[in-house]
């Protein structure tokens, strides 16, 4: 077995486990071609002049994991492009279109097995607005006008009317209060006489679904130009062109988050308008003082509020977008967003260990997976992926590797990650 060190150092590794063959390549190229054009900061504090903290030559270089390989078979052997989720099940991912059901896909033993739940129920099959498991009990996603809550331990479903005019639908959803079973509907409504296809109205609506039928609690209409996300307490609200954040609290009351203040400080920076930062998402991690501003020109973008770190924005990666976190934080996955060119997916790995808490890209799949397509799962923490008929599925506890008796997978990675940072004196590190 080759020792922790050549892992990254351009060595191939073949590790076979109890789940199946895990692989991690490291990519060497003679040439490296490095991003030096400097970043829109060259007038911002101090008149440093910043470069993405992890460039072309880092994505080039990344290493890669090997995903186990799972084709549909059975009797869901026809079945193509399927949707899938996460549920509050160990080791398992759900779908709502491999037949009229609720299909929960497991990972027993580095096998692939199938459990319907909910079959009397009608009209399931279709893409959905798909939510993270609401309770170790309760799962629900919406479609277009209706929302579905399943209640596993019940074995009770709920069908909710939340629109009724055929003008609008159900452009996104948020769970505001679990226990009391609140949620967050975008509303989109077409007008009567638009001007063109993006000439729309759309509104967030507070619901109760603690009963028969919704109850609407409060509305707030959205601003045009305005992209929303959600903590676990507090509504963003991004006015992209003004550059400006609203924070409201779960109630949609108008609250405070330490991401306000540091968006209103480097205001100047986040111009989407000239060669500067410009971004439409945020997505916050789900524990750490940071978030990931991504979906502008520049690619992503790193901003944190830790009165111990830098705060300012840096920018992450050039070609990104559709950040996701683990349920345990300790990963985010992304896709590339190549103009012509097909996507890609990695990940990385996440650590109060590293200057911005982000570690090096790794590759996961050549394949990119489209919401709907791709779901984390706990117990092990893993990310499955769906492409045509087959399911991908990346481990990221069960592996082998040099010292895995005294500490987990993730400390491995970033333990080897920080040493290769801190030999190249890159983030700071090594000085």
């Amino acid at each position: 077995m080759k020792t922790k060190e050549q892992l990254y150092q351009g060595k191939t590794e073949k590790y076979s486990t109890k789940h199946g063959c895990i692989i991690i390549t490291v990519i060497t190229i003679a040439v490296c071609i490095c991003l030096e054009r400097p970043s829109a900061f060259a007038h911002g504090p101090d008149n440093m002049e910043f470069k993405y903290l992890y460039d072309k030559k880092d994505v080039k270089e990344a290493i890669s994991l090997q995903p186990q390989t799972f084709k549909i078979g059975g009797l869901f052997s026809a079945y193509r492009h399927i949707s899938i989720f996460p549920v509050p099940q160990d080791n398992a991912v759900g779908s709502n279109n491999m037949g009229n059901a609720i299909t929960v896909i497991s990972f027993p033993k580095g096998k692939i097995d199938y459990d319907k739940y909910f079959r009397h129920v009608d009209d399931l099959a279709g893409r959905g607005k798909y939510l993270p498991p609401i309770t170790s009990d309760l799962i629900g996603f919406g479609q277009v006008r209706v929302f579905h809550l399943f209640d596993f331990k019940k074995k009770l479903h709920r069908e909710y009317e939340i629109v009724f005019p055929v003008s609008q639908y159900i452009d996104n959803i948020a769970i505001a209060d679990a226990r009391r079973r609140h949620f967050l509907f975008e509303i989109e409504s077409q007008k009567e006489n638009p001007r063109n296809s993006f000439d729309v109205d759309k509104i967030l609506q507070l619901v109760d679904l603690s009963c028969e039928k919704p109850v609407l609690i409060k509305k707030f209409k959205k601003e045009p130009g305005t992209v929303w996300t959600t903590t676990k307490d507090r509504v963003f609200l991004y006015q992209v062109f003004e550059r400006q954040l609203l924070v409201l609290d779960m109630n949609l009351e108008p609250a405070h988050h330490p991401l306000e203040d540091v968006v209103k400080q480097y205001k100047d920076q986040l111009n989407p308008y000239k060669d500067e930062i410009g971004f439409s998402r945020i997505k916050p991690h789900p524990y750490l003082p940071f978030a990931v501003l991504h979906g502008g020109y520049e690619g992503s973008t790193f901003i944190g509020w830790a009165k111990d770190k830098d705060c300012r924005p840096h920018l992450l990666l050039l070609d990104s977008k559709e950040f996701s976190h683990s349920p345990d934080g300790k990963w985010v996955v992304y896709k590339t967003s190549h103009i012509g060119k097909s996507s890609q997916t990695y990940i990385m790995p996440v650590s109060e260990k590293y200057p911005h808490y982000l570690g090096s890209p790794i590759l996961l799949s050549n394949n990119s997976f489209e919401p709907g397509q791709g779901a984390w799962t706990t117990n092990p923490t893993a990310f499955v992926g769906t492409v045509l008929d087959k399911i991908f599925r990346w481990d990221l506890e069960n592996q082998d590797f040099p010292g895995k008796d005294k500490m987990s997978f993730h400390d491995y990675i970033v333990q080897e990650d920080l040493k290769k940072l801190t030999k190249e004196k890159r983030q700071g590190l090594g000085k």
